[in-house]
């Protein structure tokens, strides 16, 4: 199948029809016609960056952790929000530029590591004791990252438009994140959900001048791609830390059966989120992103993986904590909270899946569908009665079952092409 060629109906899944590599890029894929942006990876400063952020998740699981109530959850998700657009801009400002060649750009980076972190310090107590300090280093990073962005990017005519669309709103909603750590209560929570919706509005709008074709953020699908897997990989191994302290702190001096138990089954649920996720999700989000041409390969990057990424990541960060509260005990039942942030862990991460699917093939995968309708019942009517070791199993043996069908299908689809080539 060409890039000329239109999708089956029935085509699997996500992914594409055969490996991207097996393909031959379109002629006029804005990728081919600047070796700069050909197969450039993340970079050391982008990874030393990141171990930052490792902090932030594990700081957001916490505070998640500690506050199970409904409105312990909305604020928790509110900051994982926030931490996640922080480190958002940085993959945007990394696939704009080279920070491998530019010796400037590198210092200008290294220099928000230190607020960024000051920023992972307060998050837990960003609604209380520290909002202040939280929000004035969040606005410095932010307003950095922009400066840095629109430093870079200036001397390009497209580039600099798209970044006069976005900075605005942008600069704004940091500024007023900062006000609101001055109010208490709900009022800061208002305030600071209106700061998330001025970050999805700055995002819209750097892409409608894109439409007239005036405006073409620079981007390098597979760096772009890369980043977003390797902030899969910060979550994920969240979930290691979570289970990985809970173990140390339920054994103390003597690692019981029951601790080694709870922690391999929590392990090996998350090992199940690895596969379902990295054995072809990147792959095809890359190549849906390689195939976009001019400014929509903006709002691929912007749908696929600034939006779209979000609910993945925030699956992988709830199940964190059902992880670290089943290692300390797998044979007792899981607490009705437990179990109601276990199904929404599975409804972010496979809702996320089939929002990537949609957008890529224009498809939902019934087995996904499955999978949360049955985690639902699952949990529902198993949760109070089994252990939670058994319940959290149960949800391994729900994903296992439905990687292999996807993939199934996947191999099914692709033997029929080449068949038929």
């Amino acid at each position: 199948m060409t890039d000329a060629e239109p999708m089956a109906d029935d085509e699997p899944a996500d992914a594409p029809a055969t490996e991207p590599a097996e393909r031959e890029p379109a002629q006029d894929d804005p990728a081919q016609d600047d070796p700069a942006e050909r197969e450039r990876h993340a970079t050391n400063l982008e990874l030393y960056l990141d171990l930052v952020f490792v902090f932030a998740v594990t700081q957001v699981a916490g505070f998640l952790a500690g506050d199970l109530t409904w409105g312990g959850v909305g604020r928790g998700l509110l900051l994982a929000w926030l931490v996640w657009w922080l480190w958002s801009q940085f993959a945007w400002l990394g696939t704009a530029i080279d920070l491998e060649q530019r010796s400037v750009a590198q210092l200008l980076v290294l220099a928000a590591v230190p607020p960024t972190l000051l920023m992972a310090v307060a998050l837990p107590t960003a609604f209380t004791t520290g909002a202040r300090q939280f929000a004035a280093a969040y606005l410095i990073v932010q307003l950095w990252s922009l400066t840095i962005q629109g430093w870079s990017l200036w001397g390009d005519r497209a580039n600099r438009i798209a970044w006069l669309s976005y900075a605005p709103l942008a600069a704004l909603a940091p500024t007023v994140l900062l006000v609101g750590a001055f109010f208490d209560g709900r009022a800061r929570v208002i305030v600071w959900t209106v700061v998330a919706l001025f970050d999805v509005g700055a995002a819209l709008m750097a892409s409608r001048g894109g439409s007239s074709g005036r405006t073409s953020w620079r981007i390098d699908p597979v760096h772009f791609a890369e980043r977003h897997s390797l902030f899969v990989i910060i979550s994920l191994g969240e979930v290691l830390v979570a289970a990985g302290a809970a173990a140390a702190v339920a054994a103390g001096d003597d690692l019981t059966l029951t601790v080694g138990v709870g922690l391999v089954a929590a392990v090996s649920v998350a090992c199940t989120y690895w596969w379902v996720y990295f054995a072809f999700v990147p792959r095809a989000s890359e190549w849906a992103l390689r195939r976009a041409q001019g400014a929509d390969r903006g709002r691929v990057a912007r749908d696929l993986f600034t939006f779209g990424h979000f609910p993945i990541v925030t699956g992988i960060v709830l199940y964190a904590v059902v992880a670290k509260h089943l290692v300390g005990a797998p044979y007792e039942h899981l607490h009705t909270a437990d179990l109601a942030v276990l199904f929404g862990s599975v409804l972010c991460f496979v809702g996320g899946l089939l929002n990537l699917q949609y957008r890529n093939v224009h498809q939902l995968a019934p087995e996904r569908l499955a999978v949360i309708a049955a985690t639902a019942l699952w949990c529902a009517l198993a949760g109070p009665v089994l252990s939670a070791m058994v319940v959290v199993g149960g949800i391994a043996v729900l994903f296992l079952a439905m990687q292999t069908i996807t993939l199934r299908r996947l191999d099914r689809r692709a033997a029929e092409q080449a068949a038929s080539t």
